[in-house]
């Protein structure tokens, strides 16, 4: 009689183990070796103890859960072998998941940053439905991808549908997508940034913004004028004379103000609420004038401003009206104003920039470019001021010269 032949056990590459915890429960996990390497990867699925007809349905169901898990490891290790797995989970997440996960991931944002990228989220939720794939990876987008979303941006409305979105707004709304996109790439996920594929045409021109400001002049009639609202007035000087944002007067407190070693000047260390950037700013007198009396129980130095923002709009828009200065002013013009006027005043263009916490030298240039059209515009107020038809060169003499 033949001899049986031994049959040969081959070695599955993936197995199921199984860890007891403290509380009775077992946690199940991968076990994976492949050649000659071995590693290990939690599912985060549990047995719970099989007390009720309930629990041993769950058991059940999570089982064939990891059963799946593991075959799809299987498949995954003899495509690539053993990699990173969070990576590889991650790299087969949908875009829009990958957006979800930027947009909360980023836990000091301001509020502001929040809801533009929120917002950013939304509109490639849109053009995704547009073109029939909700569920496009994060590792399927490619330049086609982008045009296509620029696109779609030229198109989209706002304002419940009345107008469509400025090219302004649009580039904002693809830098925030963009800037997904590089995170994918810092963490491995993607190898470039497509969007960084698109030409410089190719992309939303950013419009040139007008900043308005307030001259020396309207200054010292702003100075001059009773205001309804005293601490708005208060308010918006101070920033007028520092350049602090509204969000920064908000949250601006005592405990952040301090006196130099020369035991005189005062200043501000502060951490702004926009940059998540510290600035130091020297107080002027005239800045210290508008000041208010420091209360006892409340660090806010200005917490009389936390109104609401529209408030704080309606009493600047009165204020200026009875001042008679016909410019659309906002809070955010103080913090123009303060850039413009130390600029005018003849201060360094670095310095400048670091007061006003600036993230690079060229954000402030744009105030040196107002600073310097409003020079032309004053050495032109002299233009045909001393010409009068007598004083005109005679045509004879000029031919001779």
């Amino acid at each position: 009689m033949a001899k049986k032949k031994k049959e040969i056990k081959v070695k599955e590459p993936v197995r199921i183990r199984e860890k007891v915890l403290g509380d009775g429960t077992i946690s199940l996990y991968l076990d994976m070796y492949h050649k000659g390497n071995r590693k290990k990867e939690g599912l985060k699925l549990y047995i719970i103890p099989e007390t009720t007809p309930a629990a041993k349905l769950q058991n059940k169901n999570t089982r064939r859960l990891a059963e799946q898990i593991k075959a799809q490891r299987i498949l995954d290790i003899q495509k690539d072998g053993l990699v990173d797995w969070e990576k590889l989970k991650k790299s087969r997440i949908t875009l829009v998941s990958w957006l979800e996960d930027f947009v909360t991931c980023e836990a000091q944002l301001s509020p502001s940053g929040v809801i533009s990228k929120r917002n950013a989220k939304v509109r490639v939720e849109e053009y995704l439905a547009s073109i029939g794939m909700p569920d496009l990876r994060l590792a399927d987008v490619d330049r086609e991808f982008c045009r296509g979303f620029v696109a779609f941006l030229r198109t989209c409305k706002c304002h419940r549908g009345k107008e469509t979105i400025s090219d302004t707004t649009a580039r904002l709304l693809m830098s925030r997508v963009a800037a997904a996109m590089n995170k994918a790439v810092v963490e491995g996920l993607i190898p470039t940034n497509p969007f960084n594929a698109l030409e410089a045409k190719e992309k939303p021109k950013i419009a040139a913004s007008r900043r308005e400001f307030l001259t020396v002049e309207e200054l010292k009639v702003l100075i001059n004028t009773p205001c309804r609202c005293d601490i708005v007035k208060r308010a918006f000087l101070f920033s007028c004379f520092t350049g602090l944002r509204y969000s920064d007067m908000k949250s601006l407190l005592w405990s952040e103000i301090h006196t130099a070693a020369d035991g005189k000047t005062q200043y501000i260390e502060h951490k702004q609420v926009k940059t998540k950037k510290m600035v130091t700013i020297p107080l002027s007198d005239e800045a210290l004038r508008w000041m208010p009396q420091q209360e006892e129980g409340k660090d806010n130095v200005f917490h009389g401003l936390k109104v609401c923002t529209s408030t704080v709009e309606a009493v600047l828009k009165e204020w200026m009206k009875d001042c008679k200065i016909d410019k659309h002013i906002t809070y955010h013009c103080s913090r123009h104003t303060a850039a413009t006027t130390l600029l005018t005043l003849g201060a360094n263009l670095y310095v400048v920039s670091k007061l006003m916490g600036h993230s690079s030298i060229q954000m402030t240039e744009v105030y040196a470019k107002i600073v310097d059209q409003k020079k032309v515009e004053t050495m032109n107020l002299v233009n045909s001021l001393f010409t009068t038809q007598a004083a005109k060169p005679d045509p004879q003499t000029a031919k001779a010269i």
